[in-house]
């Protein structure tokens, strides 16, 4: 930028002098010669209204105001005024004028001779050119000094602003443009600092979305996981009871050995059927929880409500085992659940408290207030739970025996069942070992 202004300015002033050299001479020239011309004609009419006398006078003043010589030519001689010098100068020529001029006095003729001394245009053009030096040293330096401040007021900021594109190209937004000015280049730096915001909210954003949709992806292989994990399980779970049916009803058909007595197998191969039966049944529920949207059936329903009609439903299991169930709900808040589905986690959770205690043992059912809010305490007593298995307890079919036998720990979809219920509901949980025995926690989305 510094040097095509500075070109540009040194082209403009030497084209603008070379103009003048070549028009101004010629120009100075022609109109000294028109304005001696006019003098001349104004001088005639003047002394033909004059007597010799004072055209004597007129013609003097004349002479000395234009530089003249002149020669007056007549009845009484000739009568010079001035005299002109001649030079070796090339330059200066000796230019004169005749004209008959008519006295007032007397119709005698006289010749008026008026010599001038004047300067070429090529005199002017040769003085023009002696300075032409210290013009161009002058032309240089404003130049320079001028290119110089347009650089540094043009070029300085575009320069700024291209430090701070190439920061941009590498993402980084940590910069402010602080170019104040009403022209092109402010708007332009205003426009980079409403850009360079909106890029950064923008990569926020996306910064945020990415880190969801890594949750996303990360709950969605754990959900995979899980359903195939399940799916295994199932297969597993259902191959045991279907194996033992077939063989029951096959060796009932060939009549081998005891299997002869269908009165006493057949009923151990309904039992088999109706286990098998039950376990289609919970695993056909939990697909349909899974799949269900519980938006369109959420009522408010009393907590108390729920809870009494759970402990309904397992009474007779905790009345043929003698055990008490304690209940103590002061206050009685409304939930937003399905009543269906919640009555069911309340019941599996009551009936695997009933189920894993032993014989005369109590149930304390209470409502906590805590730091995280209000909680539902399910506590069976007389029971522990290994530490290691805790994490696992909502793991479908699995059980804290080792044995993994239905007869001592169920078909291992209840709590599962919990899990998938209280995952639609948004709702936190979780079971531990306290002093009296384990707990089942449960917080509240009120």
């Amino acid at each position: 930028m510094f040097l095509w202004v500075f070109s540009a300015l040194m082209f403009c002033s030497m084209l603008i002098y070379g103009i003048v050299l070549t028009v101004l001479p010629r120009q100075y020239q022609a109109a000294s010669d028109k304005r001696l011309d006019s003098n001349i004609e104004a001088l005639v009419v003047t002394l033909e209204k004059m007597r010799y006398e004072e055209a004597v006078d007129e013609i003097y003043n004349f002479c000395i105001q234009n530089n003249s010589a002149a020669v007056l030519n007549g009845e009484k001689g000739a009568l010079s005024f001035g005299e002109i010098e001649k030079t070796e100068d090339l330059t200066a020529m000796v230019s004169s004028v005749a004209v008959a001029v008519t006295l007032a006095e007397d119709d005698t003729e006289y010749m008026l001779v008026i010599s001038s001394l004047s300067q070429t245009a090529d005199a002017i053009l040769i003085l023009m050119l002696r300075f032409l030096p210290a013009v161009l040293a002058t032309i240089l330096l404003l130049s320079f000094f001028s290119a110089f401040i347009c650089s540094r007021a043009i070029v300085g900021p575009i320069a700024k602003i291209s430090q701070i594109s190439r920061r941009m190209t590498s993402l980084d937004m940590t910069w402010k443009c602080d170019i104040k000015s009403n022209d092109e280049i402010g708007v332009l730096a205003s426009s980079l600092n409403t850009m360079a915001n909106r890029l950064q909210k923008t990569m926020e954003e996306l910064k945020d979305a990415n880190r969801q949709l890594t949750v996303d992806v990360e709950k969605f292989k754990m959900l995979e996981e899980e359903k195939r994990n399940f799916f295994a399980a199932v297969s597993h779970e259902l191959k045991t009871p279907l194996t033992i049916l077939k063989g029951q009803i096959e060796n009932m058909i060939w009549g081998y050995g005891d299997y002869q007595n269908h009165e006493k197998y057949l009923p151990e191969a309904l039992k088999s059927a109706e286990d098998i039966e039950r376990l289609v049944r919970e695993i056909i529920a939990i697909s349909k929880m899974e799949s269900m949207d519980l938006q369109g059936s959420l009522q408010e329903v009393s907590l108390r409500q729920l809870t009494e009609d759970a402990e309904r439903a397992i009474l007779p299991l905790a009345r043929e085992k003698q055990m008490q169930i304690c209940t103590s709900i002061d206050t009685d808040p409304l939930l937003s659940v399905n009543p269906g589905l919640f009555q069911k986690a309340l019941s599996n959770i009551m009936g695997n408290a009933v189920r894993h205690s032993p014989r005369g043992e109590t149930i304390f059912i209470s409502l906590q207030s805590g730091q995280n809010g209000d909680a539902l305490v399910i506590e069976n007593t007389g029971a522990w739970i290994p530490k290691d298995d805790l994490p696992h307890l909502f793991t479908p079919f699995y059980r804290t025996d080792k044995s993994r036998a239905k007869a001592t720990g169920g078909s291992g979809l209840g709590l599962y069942i919990v899990k998938t219920i209280l995952d639609l509901h948004h709702m936190t949980y979780g079971i531990e070992n306290t002093k009296r025995g384990v707990a089942f926690f449960l917080y509240l989305n009120e």
